[in-house]
């Protein structure tokens, strides 16, 4: 197996752990609460302008949860794809471009509002992706 499908696996696997680190961080654990209590009960009781049918707390679960699987599906799709197809991704611009653009966009996203965990794994991961990129090329 040549060295750019395999830094597209790793790259790919990262994003992965990532989407399931997220998840379970979500479903199972405390680490996205407020740590200021009362602040917890506001924003379970709070609903944003938009609509009185959820709450905040109940908008920002599911907004981490579909941020995590969009991680999944983008490590899945080009998990599958470089090892079932890997000429696809060499061959098609809007492949090959996802593939420099998704995870850019993730990484500057991460840059700005985020933290250093994530930052330093879709920093690697775009790395790892860009330099597969050029390698299949």
């Amino acid at each position: 197996m040549e060295l750019g499908i395999i830094l597209v696996i790793v790259s790919s696997c990262i994003y992965i752990l990532l989407g399931i680190g997220h998840t379970i961080l979500t479903l199972f654990t405390n680490s996205f609460e407020p740590r200021d209590a009362e602040l917890l009960a506001l924003n379970k009781q709070t609903a944003p302008n938009i609509t009185t049918q959820t709450s905040l707390w109940l908008g920002g679960v599911g907004f981490h949860l579909s941020h995590s699987l969009g991680f999944l599906i983008f490590g899945v799709l080009y998990l599958t794809l470089s090892i079932e197809n890997p000429d696809l991704i060499r061959s098609s611009a809007i492949f090959s471009a996802a593939l420099l653009v998704t995870p850019l966009v993730y990484l500057l996203l991460s840059i700005r509002y985020w933290f250093i965990i994530p930052t330093i794994g879709l920093a690697t991961s775009a790395f790892g992706y860009f330099l597969g990129l050029v390698l299949l090329n």
